[in-house]
């Protein structure tokens, strides 16, 4: 089974749809043919066998959706709010599943999984209404259920707004690994690169054309997914159209990458680092230093080659822990210190009693218990490095902004005063991730959004 990909309308295990019938045609046979779980009334199987197969990842939350259930003398989760009947407007919606998920978190004694949120967060219900009925689903993208034709052609204007995303986002062909190799070759490069986005940078330097549906088929798909991964690479390169390369008089460029996870493995691989020579080609060394507590190991190791008639050189070192215990242990200076979907807000003390905690807190895995603050200290040590641009992604506006409040504070409270002085502002990034997220929470009102989607650079000053 994956769980990178669940849809309360698909299969749990095999992600298979149900046979829902053309709007013309009866639902009686379309609901048997993809029984719901009758512990919990969340997930769907395409069969006993995958319902079975299932039951030792599903069985400890249906257990507690049950017990839930049973204390609350309810038919269906989320009747919570509604004194046992179903919910009749998007409030009661909302505050049901905001109940269902704080109840199931006590009783799990754990946040929730990704996917149970997304079960809980997008249900199988009418679009318009809210019955939990789907008799009939938007025929495109199959992850928008209706209790009646007469509602499904009520919705589909506003309902075409997101058809594309959700198509993206519940594309089975997301779970496939992607082809080691795609044998592109670089054919020139950006110019103009500040003005530009992902795809047509991607589509520029390899002289192709992306799919407008790379839901449609695998190859479509793996090749959107692939442009994708050059997410990070032109993030940083888009940064540096706003500084002041000639100056440095180096042929050597250092980055810092703080908060690293699977960055090394996936996103800076040989042909990312070719599309940052292609667009700096005075630089031959690059230097990249993966710091973080979840960087997936901690190795040094340098590649060589030749592109653009010039050696290159490419320099991965990766540090397995907190960015206030690399910069004691290795001493040098960078040229740029970024950090992808910072979180800079998220679990800081910084933000005790503020907006930003309160907008944490109510997200119902965010627990006293499991919140620590790994940022302040490291925060604190990035701004050290005066005049170094930091450049920081988000994932939302809304987080963007105590992303960027929280580095402010952090300013503020230090040994020294500083002053935090933009590069640029924040603003959407035009080199996010191509791949649609899902947005489950509430205090957010983006209900997509996109990895690196928000991007803002800054350097410090000491104050006089």
């Amino acid at each position: 089974m994956s769980y990178e990909l669940c849809s309360a309308l698909q299969c749990n295990v095999c992600l298979a749809f149900a046979a829902f019938p053309e709007p013309n045609k009866s639902t009686t046979e379309s609901q048997s043919s993809m029984p719901t779980c009758s512990g919990c009334h969340l997930v769907k199987y395409c069969g006993k066998d995958h319902q079975k197969k299932d039951w030792r990842f599903h069985g400890e939350f249906c257990c507690a959706v049950q017990r839930i259930k049973n204390t609350y003398n309810v038919k269906h989760p989320l009747h919570l709010s509604s004194s046992g009947r179903e919910p009749e407007t998007f409030e009661e919606m909302e505050i049901a599943q905001m109940q269902l998920k704080f109840l199931l978190t006590d009783a799990l004694k754990r946040p929730l999984k990704t996917y149970e949120e997304e079960i809980i967060s997008f249900p199988s219900v009418c679009g318009v209404c809210f019955k939990i009925k789907d008799s009939h689903i938007c025929p495109h993208c199959r992850s928008q259920a209706y209790c009646s034709l007469q509602h499904l052609a009520e919705h589909s204007i506003e309902h075409k707004k997101v058809c594309h995303l959700l198509q993206l986002y519940y594309c089975p062909y997301k779970v496939k690994e992607l082809p080691t190799d795609f044998k592109l070759k670089y054919i020139g490069r950006v110019n103009n690169l500040h003005k530009s986005n992902l795809k047509t940078a991607f589509e520029t330097v390899f002289n192709l054309r992306l799919p407008t549906k790379p839901y449609e088929t695998l190859k479509d798909y793996q090749l959107f997914a692939y442009a994708s991964d050059f997410s990070c690479i032109g993030t940083i390169c888009f940064t540096m159209c706003h500084l002041d390369i000639l100056s440095m008089e180096t042929d050597k460029f250092i980055i810092y990458i703080v908060g690293s996870t699977v960055e090394p493995r996936l996103w800076f691989q040989k042909i990312h680092t070719q599309f940052f020579f292609m667009q700096y080609p005075l630089f031959t060394t690059l230097q990249l230093h993966f710091i973080g507590p979840e960087t997936l190991e901690a190795v040094e190791e340098n590649i060589h080659y030749n592109f653009l008639g010039q050696e290159r050189n490419v320099f991965y070192i990766c540090y397995n822990g907190l960015f206030q215990d690399y910069v004691s242990y290795f001493k040098g200076c960078p040229s740029l210190i970024v950090a992808f979907n910072c979180g800079f807000s998220e679990y800081s003390q910084l933000f005790k009693g503020s907006l930003a905690e309160k907008s944490c807190e109510a997200t119902p895995t965010s627990t006293s218990s499991t919140r620590t603050d790994t940022w302040q200290k490291g925060i604190w040590e990035m701004l050290l490095f005066f005049r170094v641009p930091i450049v920081f992604t988000s994932f939302t506006k809304l987080e963007s902004e105590f992303d960027f409040a929280a580095l402010r504070k952090a300013a503020d409270i230090g040994t020294f005063k500083m002053h935090v002085e933009r590069i640029f502002a924040v603003s959407k990034n035009p080199f996010h991730d191509l791949r649609p997220l899902r947005q489950c929470h509430s205090d957010d009102d983006e209900a997509f959004y996109f990895r690196n989607g928000y991007i803002q650079a800054i350097h410090t000053m000491l104050k006089k």
